[in-house]
C-alpha cells in the first residue's frame, strides 16, 4: 500500500510541475502574467517528485 502512494504523490508532484511549467510559459508571452514564480514552483514540484 505504501509503494501505491509513493507512485500516486509522484504523478501527482510531476503533474503539478508540468502545468506549472505550462502556466509559466504562457506567463513569458502574456504580459500580465508572472512567470517567474510558476517556474519556480515547477523546479520545487520536480525535485519533491525525484528525491522520493
Amino acid at each position: 500500500m505504501d509503494i501505491a502512494l509513493n507512485h500516486l504523490r509522484k504523478a501527482a508532484l510531476y503533474t503539478a510541475g508540468v502545468v506549472s511549467f505550462v502556466v509559466g510559459v504562457v506567463g513569458v508571452i502574456l504580459p500580465g502574467l508572472p512567470a517567474t514564480p510558476f517556474f519556480l514552483l515547477s523546479a520545487l514540484c520536480f525535485k519533491l517528485a525525484h528525491d522520493n
